[in-house]
């Protein structure tokens, strides 16, 4: 993967921004209630540097990434799982992947977003339309993949992703995604909440942590005034004792490089590979979809490979 430098070379910088990027899990409600809450501004951050992306994009797939890295949470081993919207409204779709190592992937389907007016969008919902939303899980212990699928009924990346586990898992669920932008429309503060029962919980518990999530405003104001994860999960689930496990890391992060290129190139066919030889185009650009990073291919290079 070829990350754009959003640091301007200062290290210090980066190392900082990483460390706070984590997600940290926990138990409350008699460990009824199992959650998760992740701080991912840097993630979020490069995600629009590496896509080149607007504001308005920059919220949509960074709502995407946020559900993911939560839903990971319970993942282990070389677990992963993707998320994936198709529907007819101007955003067309959302494509995103994460693993049991935190790392993230993935990319919408139109960019830019085509509306008339972005600043009179008051509601993302209005931009998806109808559709499908799908979730596959690519389990190390099983032989075949899993992909549950329900229609878009809210619109919203986090009440749609609720509902699809309480339709196809019969699980009660509940998602808080934030992005914070300032006056320029540049990235804040990023993070979400994921919680979700267990099973013989008592539906009052149930009912309480879905009306405590509802009640948090903006995740990313909370950040923005100094709190970290664990201080704003203590805070807003102090009734129902919460209590931390873990903690890892969180990033936007593809297995993609250069080698892998060489290799798709490999498979082409006889005649096409001879074509690209003699025709070019030189170089030769590959672009992965997921992390939008360049490979590029000259004259020489593209002999050898081919």
């Amino acid at each position: 993967m070829i990350k754009k430098d959003i640091f301007d070379h200062d290290v210090k910088a980066q190392f900082k921004a990483s460390a706070r990027d984590r997600m940290y899990r926990f138990l409350m409600a008699d460990d009824q209630i199992k959650g998760a809450v992740v701080h991912t501004t840097r993630m979020v951050k490069e995600m629009q540097a590496n896509h080149d992306l607007g504001p308005l994009e920059t919220l949509v797939l960074g709502q995407a990434y946020i559900a993911a890295a939560l839903m990971c949470s319970g993942l282990k081993g070389k677990d992963r799982l993707g998320i994936n919207i198709q529907c007819s409204g101007p955003i067309k779709g959302v494509d995103v992947e994460a693993n049991a190592f935190g790392e993230v992937r993935g990319f919408l389907k139109a960019t830019p977003i085509q509306v008339e007016d972005p600043e009179k969008i008051k509601w993302l919902s209005t931009l998806y339309g109808a559709g499908f939303l799908s979730v596959t899980k690519y389990l190390e212990d099983a032989n075949v993949p899993y992909t549950g699928q329900i229609a878009l009924v809210h619109g919203s990346i986090a009440e749609d992703l609720a509902e699809y586990y309480l339709q196809s898992e019969q699980i009660p669920t509940g998602f808080k995604l934030s992005i914070t932008f300032d006056a320029d429309d540049n990235v804040v503060n990023a993070g979400g909440i994921f919680l979700q029962a267990l099973p013989g919980v008592d539906p009052e518990k149930v009912a309480q942590a879905e009306n405590l999530i509802q009640g948090i405003t903006s995740l990313g104001d909370e950040f923005t005034a100094g709190k970290t994860p664990e201080e704003v999960i203590n805070k807003e689930f102090s009734d129902l004792s919460p209590r931390f496990i873990n903690n890892s890391r969180v990033e936007f992060f593809c297995r993609c490089n250069q080698e892998r290129m060489e290799g798709y190139l490999k498979t082409l066919g006889a005649d096409d590979r001879q074509d690209i030889k003699e025709n070019g185009p030189f170089p030769l650009e590959l672009r992965c979809h997921h992390c939008n990073s360049v490979y590029r291919f000259t004259k020489e290079a593209l002999a050898s490979v081919l």
